[in-house]
């Protein structure tokens, strides 16, 4: 009977140990998000007081919970950029916590959020629109640092060392964790074995799973996770091997680091004045923050942790090499005789079908559209109308491609094939040129490309020149078919 007793006590103490740690980590995450967020930071913008103070605010909670500085006695790592014309200065507030291991010390994991937001507007009245970014991103800032807290109270040991950042700039474009990975620090890149950005975790229970966006970049992925997962359960979506170029995973993974894109989405009001420390969900962040702690202990303490076997960084960023999708165009068709400067007049055209592009290199790519195909030209002031199958196959190249992979302008030539369906000559066409005339099945010809890629929207302008003839009148025996084309795409 004693020792029931003793058991149900000691269950019962457990389960209010646990509901007021949960609480504490609650009340602490809040509050961390209720000052990174307040009218005070500014929308802790570049050149604010409020960016300063926030700052200086992380830097405080990371001494007070006795993480290792950065370098030496600072947990500053300070860059210089420019945005525009102006010069700036940039600040990381970096904390570790060494392995003890006396060989995996020297690997590294990062645990990284971005402090940064949009600052805010003024008008000319003097009154300020602020931007707080309360989701985006004092949540993952927060997150991080509790994160911090929880391995640091743990007890546990971890073999591999911890290096937790609050990146700047990153609403800039990335650039606080693009010189972090470009810079001098205590150790090379080649020594950290994964990377997490946690931007945006505050909407649990909107969207009532954590995405782990490039998680299977690691090798033994489905393993960790499942372990992870028995301790602190969390529905888990979206782990597909790619990595996001939205936020500071992306320079860690274009140098081959598996980086894990941690979020709960765009529910919030993103990048508007609305985002407010109110609208997050506290106890959602304090699962996640319980989880991803325990997820990077047994990362740490895991004996190998090394990139998947496929994990190729120019695929995971750019996408696989082989991509489909569909086209659309408009246009105009029409004949001309090049030694007597004869040209018809032209017909719209239109064709609609599917294309697929093969990425050679960062430069070149092959693509090849299938496409049902209206064009024809006007033949002595009368309609001359083909459908036709064309298979224009170009070879493009990248003149200007974005950093991220989202933009790109290309030119593009190669040849095109021509299998006519169904050519129909207008009665006043037959009159002119006889019912006898032989009309060929087929065309060949060169095409020229010139276009923007914009995410998953290209746009194009497309002329293509028959090098045969689609028919032959009396006297004349170069003349070709001409057709101009505007058209869209959307990747699949």
């Amino acid at each position: 009977m004693v020792r029931r007793i003793t058991l149900f006590a000691f269950f019962i103490f457990t389960f209010i140990y646990n509901v007021i740690a949960q609480q504490n980590l609650q009340q602490r995450l809040e509050n961390h998000v209720q000052i990174l967020a307040s009218d005070s930071l500014e929308g802790r913008g570049l050149g604010t007081e409020g960016r300063e103070k926030a700052i200086r605010y992380i830097e405080n909670e990371m001494r007070e919970m006795g993480l290792q500085p950065f370098q030496g006695d600072s947990y500053f790592h300070h860059f210089d950029f420019k945005v525009g014309l102006v010069n700036l200065q940039g600040t990381n507030v970096v904390g570790m916590i060494p392995g003890t291991d006396p060989k995996l010390k020297e690997e590294y994991i990062v645990i990284g959020a971005h402090f940064d937001h949009l600052g805010y507007n003024k008008a000319a009245d003097g009154s300020k629109t602020i931007f707080p970014g309360a989701d985006d991103n004092a949540s993952g800032v927060a997150g991080i640092l509790e994160m911090a807290r929880l391995i640091s109270a743990s007890g546990k040991q971890s073999k591999r060392s911890l290096v937790f950042i609050a990146f700047d700039a990153e609403e800039s474009g990335l650039i606080g964790a693009e010189y972090f990975v470009n810079s001098e620090k205590p150790f090379p890149n080649e020594a950290i074995k994964a990377m997490f950005s946690l931007d945006m975790i505050g909407m649990l229970s909107t969207v009532k799973s954590l995405e782990l966006k490039g998680w299977r970049t690691l090798a033994g992925a489905e393993e960790l996770l499942a372990l992870a997962q028995e301790r602190n359960p969390i529905p888990i979506k979206g782990t597909a091997p790619l990595i996001e170029r939205r936020t500071d995973t992306w320079p860690f993974g274009g140098i081959g680091i598996p980086s894990i894109y941690v979020n709960t989405g765009l529910k919030s009001p993103y990048h508007k004045p609305e985002d407010k420390a109110d609208l997050l969900d506290y106890e959602g962040m304090a699962k996640i923050s319980t989880f991803m702690a325990g997820l990077t202990l047994e990362m740490a303490n895991a004996e190998t942790l090394e990139p998947a076997r496929n994990f190729n960084a120019t695929v995971a960023i750019y996408g696989k090499a082989l991509k489909f999708g569909a086209q659309f165009g408009i246009g105009s068709s029409r004949n001309i005789n090049e030694t007597s400067s004869y040209r018809e007049f032209g017909l719209g055209a239109v064709e609609a079908g599917f294309y697929s592009r093969w990425r050679i290199s960062r430069t070149f790519e092959l693509a090849v559209s299938t496409l049902y195909d209206l064009n024809g030209s006007l033949v002595e002031g009368e309609r001359f109308r083909r459908h036709s199958i064309t298979v224009p196959a170009l070879i493009r190249a990248n003149s200007f491609y974005s950093e991220d992979g989202l933009f790109r302008f290309f030119s593009g030539v190669g040849p095109y094939f021509r299998q006519h369906v169904r050519q129909r000559l207008s009665e006043g066409a037959q009159e002119v040129l006889g019912t006898s005339l032989e009309l060929p099945d087929q065309e060949w010809g060169i095409s020229l490309q010139f276009g923007f890629q914009v995410s998953k929207i290209t746009v194009t302008t497309e002329w293509r020149s028959a090098l045969t003839q689609p028919f032959k009148l009396p006297g004349d025996t170069d003349y070709y078919n001409r057709n101009f084309r505007v058209g869209i795409a959307y990747e699949f």
